[in-house]
């Protein structure tokens, strides 16, 4: 949940980042090495324990006319739930987020992965073509494509990475090119995916005099400082520490797991954010600012 405390969700979801590293491991480096080049296998697994592989988070499959009959029919969703009530209901306009990195691929009614959507877009982008050797699959046959699941993820990131440097205060930016990525950077665009790219960024834009003045290397660790201290309105995602937080649990994770991808210090490296023997301390503030 968002408002969990790193520790325990980097705890909670280890389990979650070995089946990951076992099944997916493979594709996972491919993507990661076209899309995020210098970003620990760690983190990416940790970030996809957020979701899951074949997950949509309206349960649709393809959304389509029949689909949605065939469901009001037999009371269940195909991925589960009523489709008349809650999230993704068949009156909604919910966003369908597909796969272990929750790629939106459109709204109801729409059917899933088809049209003006980030994963359509991924899936015909020469990143994706890349990494599989062929275009992704759009509509329906998005379930089940576990490659191209990740791969579409992965590019997504990347976008969300783009969209955030064109947003933040340029102090705070990266070369458009830059190569590898940073912890600033993976975590930026995690938080773009999570808030949205408005909201992010206006989280980080309450901080930028301060974390300008900070190399870029302790800039992740001093936001998560900044935002532990956070006292003003807003419910979840319109207060910065709930943002933060969510992603720094992902960070927190790809930390304890290191050992599972066998990346060892290379990775914590890319990792380290400064906030040491604080660390505990720092997320106890962080837990509280975030509700």
């Amino acid at each position: 949940m968002g408002a969990d405390s790193p520790t325990a969700w980097a705890r909670d979801n280890r389990a979650d980042v070995a089946r990951y590293a076992r099944r997916i491991g493979e594709i996972t480096a491919r993507s990661r090495d076209v899309c995020l080049p210098g970003v620990p296998l760690a983190l990416v697994f940790a970030w996809f324990a957020n979701n899951g592989l074949d997950e949509n988070t309206t349960s649709w499959v393809s959304g389509s006319a029949r689909e949605r009959e065939e469901a009001l029919a037999k009371g269940r969703k195909p991925l589960g739930g009523d489709p008349r009530e809650g999230y993704g209901n068949v009156e909604s306009n919910d966003l369908h987020e597909l796969g272990p990195g929750g790629v939106e691929g459109g709204k109801c009614p729409a059917e899933v992965a088809t049209g003006d959507c980030p994963w359509v877009t991924g899936a015909r982008s020469s990143d994706v073509a890349k990494i599989l050797g062929r275009p992704g699959v759009e509509g329906r046959t998005w379930h089940g494509a576990h490659d191209d699941q990740v791969a579409i993820a992965c590019w997504n990131i990347a976008r969300h990475a783009r969209q955030m440097r064109a947003r933040i205060d340029p102090r705070l930016a990266w070369a458009d090119d830059a190569k590898p990525w940073t912890l600033w950077r993976f975590n930026l665009a995690r938080m773009s995916w999570s808030a949205g790219t408005g909201g992010a960024s206006g989280h980080v834009a309450r901080y930028a005099d301060a974390l300008a003045a900070l190399p870029e290397a302790q800039r992740w660790g001093a936001l998560v400082r900044l935002a532990s201290m956070y006292d003003g309105d807003g419910r979840k995602h319109r207060r910065p520490p709930y943002t933060v937080n969510r992603a720094e649990q992902m960070s927190a994770c790809a930390r304890l797991c290191v050992d599972v991808t066998g990346e060892g210090q290379g990775a914590l490296a890319f990792l380290d954010d400064g906030l040491d023997a604080d660390r505990e301390a720092v997320y106890a503030a962080l837990v509280r600012a975030s509700t």
